[in-house]
């Protein structure tokens, strides 16, 4: 049996000077974590999980999955971020299960190609490169299917990857069959092997990327290094490249932050990401007392947009059917538990 550690914050609670009051220490669970023994890579791997506030509260509820690349650097916040936004009853976007992947061999496992040339001015990567292929093996065929048997997902994914993490999953995105449904890239390498990933996508069909979901950030302040800033430029051609692809059902939005750096931009670019995929979702619910079929309206536009069917959740439903009767709304709450109880059945009325 895999041993699971509690990812945690210990907030203590001390005496002021004037109280009396001995007040207990309390744990404030942000996660779990257990090691995942990986056949493919020949090594153990740690996986850091975060569930929803709502996930033990409601047993049948599924989840969308965030797969999380460079977990030790990004879990904690990513956490915090998607906790504010998925809060009921105006949720921005929905509760998700974030799933982080912590590294062993960056440059080995995050890496498209095996480094033929040093294409980046200065930099020279030391130890194995090019292992996309076989950790691609090791999510698709032993942490997705691992995940899938543990906890309750919904089967909507994306990936999160920042750098190296960036144009991996870019090749993920363009060279998998098991794809994701959406995609956040911030400043990736393009550079990487003489640009590389931009090449591999320009010779691919634009099939793949139909009805994806794709969020791609830069930073403003440069990487510049003597003289030429190859890593600025081929973000720019990467940016160029998409912008031309929309019309192939590629929903794409491209942010440069003019204040933030290659090591801060994953902060500003994982909220407004999350926001961009589930664009519209905020909605109104004081409007459905007048509505209350405006709730599936609403979802059913949301999934013709992500490609994928995907319902409000159940403890969304309760926080409106909860204002529904504290505004009195008796034949509103009739019809919108009658609705609520068609996707989740067994609620009484």
């Amino acid at each position: 049996m895999l041993k699971k550690t509690l990812l945690s914050l210990t907030l203590c609670l001390g005496l002021s000077q004037v109280s009396t009051t001995v007040l207990a220490n309390q744990n404030i669970q942000l996660g779990e974590s257990y090691t995942l023994p990986s056949t493919v890579l020949k090594e153990q791997r740690e996986v850091q999980v975060y569930l929803p506030s709502s996930y033990t509260r409601y047993s049948t509820q599924r989840y969308p999955v965030i797969y999380l690349l460079d977990s030790e650097s990004n879990f904690h916040y990513l956490t915090a971020i998607v906790e504010k936004l998925s809060k009921s009853p105006y949720p921005a976007i929905p509760e998700m299960i974030i799933v982080g992947i912590v590294n062993t061999d960056r440059s080995r496992d995050l890496t498209p190609s095996v480094q033929k040339t040093d294409s980046l001015a200065g930099r020279k990567i030391e130890g194995k490169t090019g292992g996309n292929a076989a950790f691609f093996k090791f999510l698709e065929t032993e942490l997705m299917p691992d995940i899938t048997h543990k906890y309750r997902s919904n089967g909507f994914n994306i990936m999160i990857g920042h750098s190296f993490g960036g144009i991996t999953a870019l090749n993920h995105m363009i060279s998998s069959e098991k794809s994701m449904q959406a995609y956040i890239v911030h400043d990736p390498s393009i550079w990487w092997d003489n640009e590389m990933m931009l090449k591999t996508f320009q010779n691919a069909n634009n099939t793949k990327m139909q009805n994806k979901q794709l969020f791609l950030s830069q930073a403003g302040i440069s990487t510049q290094q003597n003289g030429v800033d190859q890593h600025d430029d081929a973000i720019q051609k990467m940016h160029q490249y998409f912008s031309g692809q929309q019309q192939h059902h590629l929903n794409y939005k491209f942010v440069r932050y003019e204040d933030e750096n290659h090591g801060s931009v994953t902060m500003k670019g994982n909220l407004d990401g999350l926001r961009f995929i589930f664009e519209d979702m905020q909605l109104n619910i004081k409007a459905v007392a007048q509505n209350p079929n405006l709730v599936k309206q609403h979802y059913a536009q949301l999934s013709q947009k992500l490609g994928f069917e995907i319902q409000p959740s159940e403890p969304y439903l309760d926080a409106v059917l909860s204002y529904l009767k504290r505004e009195h709304q008796q034949q509103a709450v009739q019809q919108f538990q009658a609705y609520m109880n068609s996707i989740y059945p067994k609620k009484p009325i």
